[in-house]
C-alpha cells in the first residue's frame, strides 16, 4: 500500500464516524420565531386598520312634573309621583283593599341610567320607569310588565298660585263645601276666610310643630283657636284638573275643614 492510498483511507474513515445528531442539525433548516412573526403582523394590521369612532349614546329623556297611573298588581295600586328638577321625588301609592284604602308615601332621589329612571330611597332601589315614545311607564320586575303613566297638571304651575308665591306666601290651602282658604305669610301670620266672613280672620302664629310626615301651625285669640295641619299627600280639589302636592286640614274652633294645599317654602 502506498502512502497516498493510506491517507485516502484515513479521510474516509473519519467521515463515516460523524455523529447522527450532527448530521441532523446540518440537514434541518432553522425556523423563525412564530411570536415575532405574529407580533409584527399585529403591528402591521393596527397600522393599516383605521380606528372606529362609536356614536355617542343617546341622552335619556328626563321626566318632569307629576304623573299618575293605575297598576293592576296583586292589589290595585293608584300611583302618583312627582319628579323634581333637583333629582328628588315624592311618591304616593294608594292600595285599594276592599272597604279600606292604605296610602304609603315615600321620598328619595332619582337618576337616569341604562335606559331607565331609577328611584332610590336610602341608597336602595325602590322602583324604575322607562319611556315608550312620549309615554312614561312604570316597570315591574316582579311580573316583567310595564304600565303607562299620564302627566297631570301641577297646582304649583297655576298662575294665581305663582303670584302668591312671589308675594311671599309660605303656603296656602283651599277647599270647598263650603269654600274656604287659609294662608301663612312670611310675617308668621295665619289668614283664614269662610264665605260668610266679610274680611279674612288674621291670627299671629303661636307655634310650629314638625313631625315625621306633617307640619302643624297653631294660632289663637281670645275667642278663636285655629290649627292647620299639612300632610305630604297628593290631593285633588274636585273643581279643577290640578293636582296639589299636599293635603290640608284646618280646625277652626269646633269645625274641621279638609282641602288641598301648596307649600312654597319650608
Amino acid at each position: 500500500m502506498t502512502m497516498r492510498t493510506a491517507i485516502l483511507l484515513s479521510i474516509l474513515f473519519y467521515a463515516s464516524c460523524t455523529l447522527p445528531e450532527e448530521k441532523k442539525a446540518k440537514e434541518i433548516p432553522q425556523k423563525e420565531d412564530p411570536t415575532v412573526i405574529e407580533s409584527n403582523d399585529a403591528n402591521a394590521a393596527s397600522q393599516k386598520t383605521p380606528s372606529i369612532q362609536l356614536p355617542p349614546a343617546p341622552k335619556l329623556r328626563l321626566p318632569n312634573g307629576i304623573y299618575q297611573g293605575s297598576l293592576p298588581l296583586n292589589k290595585k295600586v293608584e300611583q302618583t309621583i312627582a319628579f323634581n328638577s333637583d333629582l328628588t321625588y315624592q311618591l304616593q301609592e294608594k292600595y285599594n283593599a276592599g272597604d279600606k284604602d292604605t296610602v304609603v308615601v315615600s321620598q328619595g332621589t332619582w337618576t337616569p341610567s341604562d335606559g331607565y329612571i331609577w328611584l332610590y330611597k336610602d341608597q336602595i332601589v325602590s322602583g324604575r320607569y322607562k319611556w315608550k315614545g312620549d309615554t312614561l311607564q312604570y316597570y315591574s320586575p316582579l311580573v316583567k310588565k310595564s304600565y303607562s303613566m299620564h302627566s297631570v297638571n301641577d297646582a304649583m304651575q297655576n298662575a294665581a298660585w305663582k303670584i302668591k308665591g312671589k308675594e311671599g306666601v309660605v303656603f296656602l290651602g283651599t277647599g270647598n263645601e263650603p269654600f274656604w282658604n287659609v294662608e301663612l305669610d312670611k310675617g308668621d301670620s295665619l289668614s283664614f276666610r269662610l264665605p260668610e266672613m266679610k274680611n279674612p280672620l288674621r291670627l299671629k302664629l303661636d307655634t310650629t310643630v314638625n313631625n315625621d310626615d306633617t307640619v302643624q301651625y297653631s294660632a289663637h285669640s281670645d275667642s278663636t283657636k285655629m290649627v292647620v295641619t299639612i300632610f305630604p299627600h297628593f290631593c285633588s280639589d274636585g273643581m279643577s284638573d290640578f293636582v296639589y302636592r299636599n293635603k290640608v286640614k284646618v280646625q277652626y274652633n269646633q269645625q274641621v275643614f279638609d282641602g288641598c294645599g301648596v307649600v312654597f317654602r319650608q
